[in-house]
């Protein structure tokens, strides 16, 4: 009996590993799929208003501690990929934890990386790994778009400035998240229920109550999408 239950143990504890193996091997393709669009189409994006990156993308793109910059002729770019770091970076950029605006590092940081972590403990289906990836990079393109290409966060030594800038990072992401949770991969509302649950329990403990009604939005949509005719 003894001897059963350790091959027991051991059968499961392979299998263990085997899943979070796989997990970790869906993740790499996934990632090297978005990372590739990003560098071939999301780049050149920015070209026209920051000037060309070069003979290829490794000419200007840099790893710095956990993110990518784009160092382009005309300024550096926070620069969309697959790491949570990205929002060091725009910290960094605009300070907002200076002046009390704490959506970086207290929200959109910490919550990545929590999703990244629970694909380590194989929490998520590969449809759930590629979704989260897929939010990841939607929501980061969401905010280059409105900061750097848009020019709609400026930069500014006034602190009042500076805080209606945060502010409007915040609130400008906060109603961002809808679109990329219903439209990336195959989409939150068609994700298994198990991955559904993973995803609650991974965003719950760091959700404030404004980002509680964008969480709202998307569990409407899930249940009635736009379109749908009343009654059907």
């Amino acid at each position: 009996m003894r001897k059963n239950l350790l091959m027991t143990t051991v059968f499961i504890a392979i299998l263990g590993y085997l899943n979070i193996t796989f997990a970790a091997d869906t993740a790499t393709t996934i990632k090297a799929t978005l990372e590739t669009e990003l560098k071939s189409v999301y780049l050149k994006k920015l070209e026209p208003k920051f000037g060309d990156c070069g003979s290829s993308p490794e000419s200007c793109l840099t790893q710095t501690d956990d993110y990518m910059v784009a160092n382009l002729p005309k300024g550096e770019v926070c620069f969309p990929y697959t790491m949570c770091g990205f929002y060091h970076c725009m910290e960094k950029n605009y300070h907002c934890s200076d002046v009390g605006v704490n959506y970086f590092t207290e929200l959109a940081f910490p919550t990545c990386s929590q999703y990244v972590s629970n694909i380590k403990k194989n929490k998520f289906s590969d449809k759930g790994i590629k979704w989260i990836y897929s939010v990841m990079v939607c929501l980061q393109k969401g905010l280059v778009d409105d900061c750097f290409l848009n020019g709609n966060c400026p930069v500014s030594d006034n602190k009042a400035e500076q805080k209606k800038t945060c502010d409007h990072i915040t609130e400008f992401t906060l109603a961002y998240h809808p679109g990329c949770y219903i439209n990336s991969g195959v989409g939150v509302c068609h994700l298994p229920l198990a991955d559904k649950m993973a995803i609650w329990n991974t965003v719950n403990p760091y959700m404030t109550k404004r980002e509680r009604q964008e969480a709202y939005k998307v569990i409407f949509e899930c249940l009635i999408p736009k379109g749908s005719a009343h009654g059907s």
